[in-house]
């Protein structure tokens, strides 16, 4: 199965998936207990969408905890990172995503330590099946960051096909 057609079922799927608000505070919690959570001080994050894993608490408990969130914002063919207070002001984006305002001057450049990465789809090797665009993929490319990718486990397949393009994560967590 083509990645187009694989993705259009995955989303479909992951609308009917019933009870996410539990099934996301189970995979935050898991994500929180991880030895790597608890030494990073700066972990990006992404706002995730109505159908996606819930990371509102992941962000809240994170802050709570005095580390630097970072949030994503698309720009141009770039995915920027920038520093998120929790009254920041966010856009919605032209993907409808809640992103931080541009300010060039406040793009994030330093370390992140652990980044936590949406996909439609994940598989058993780590693989990820992300939107089609490439945002992430680009972004990750020759950077020394702990990659976590979380999914319901509807969305957790045997084998999804991948391309030199793709990046793997280090750890893929579900409910």
């Amino acid at each position: 199965m083509n990645k187009k057609v694989l993705r259009k079922r995955l989303i479909e799927i992951r609308k009917n998936i019933r009870k996410k608000n539990e099934k996301s505070s189970i995979i935050m919690q898991k994500i929180t207990k991880l030895e790597i959570f608890k030494e990073a001080n700066v972990i990006a994050l992404y706002n995730s969408l109505e159908n996606e894993v819930n990371t509102n608490y992941l962000i809240d408990y994170a802050q709570k905890c005095g580390k630097k969130i970072l949030l994503p914002r698309v720009i141009g063919d770039n995915l920027l990172f920038f520093e998120y207070q929790k009254n920041d002001i966010l856009e919605r984006s032209i993907f409808n995503i809640m992103e931080p305002m541009y300010n060039k001057d406040n793009i994030y450049k330093g370390k992140i330590d652990l980044i936590i990465v949406p996909g439609v789809g994940f598989d058993q090797n780590n693989n990820r099946l992300g939107y089609g665009k490439g945002f992430y993929d680009h972004f990750l490319k020759n950077k020394n960051i702990f990659k976590i990718g979380i999914c319901f486990k509807e969305q957790l397949l045997d084998e999804i096909p991948v391309n030199e393009y793709d990046i793997k994560m280090d750890l893929i967590i579900t409910n």
